[in-house]
């Protein structure tokens, strides 16, 4: 049986640097086997359009059940808090996206309050995040990274409950 691991993430498909950072997570704490496991990143193009995501979502498990019928996928949304602590729009949109989640049976990975400050401690540009990303895949910065950041239960700045959800599905090395 094999697994398919489908991550929803907000980037889009031409920056990419959200799932730079989720399958560098993968690639340094944990150990899988690759004839096994698929990993099939699904760009949102914007965290407000992740319910148009669907179709992609539903081909994708389609394909994989073809290939073998004890094929399983499952998915991931993964998105940023944002100003959840200050803006009450951005704090009801993870309400929401979280309830759409728990209703659709789709594991919620949460950056806290963005991606980018919770793997390189700060703030970035939009218009820098393509090459904050490249940077850190090359110079490998996920060795940096205190694994413990990344297993927390509520939401807490620079922080994220990555290896929480992906524990579920794969072994730590």
């Amino acid at each position: 049986m094999g697994l398919q691991l489908i991550f929803v993430v907000e980037t889009n498909k031409k920056c990419k640097s959200d799932w730079i950072y989720i399958k560098d997570t993968i690639d340094r704490f944990y150990q899988y086997d690759q004839a096994q496991i698929k990993f099939s990143p699904v760009y949102m193009d914007g965290k407000g359009k992740f319910k148009n995501k669907e179709k992609e979502i539903s081909s994708l498990i389609s394909q994989y059940a073809a290939g073998n019928k004890t094929n399983q996928s499952k998915v991931i949304f993964c998105f940023d808090c944002d100003d959840y602590d200050s803006k009450p729009e951005d704090a009801e949109f993870l309400v929401n996206a979280k309830r759409y989640c728990d209703e659709k049976g789709y594991d919620f990975i949460w950056f806290c309050k963005d991606i980018e400050r919770v793997y390189l401690g700060k703030k970035v540009d939009d218009s820098q995040k393509k090459k904050e990303s490249a940077t850190f895949k090359a110079k490998k910065l996920i060795d940096a990274v205190d694994k413990s950041k990344l297993i927390v239960k509520a939401y807490r700045a620079n922080t994220s409950n990555i290896m929480t959800v992906i524990d579920q599905y794969l072994s730590r090395k």
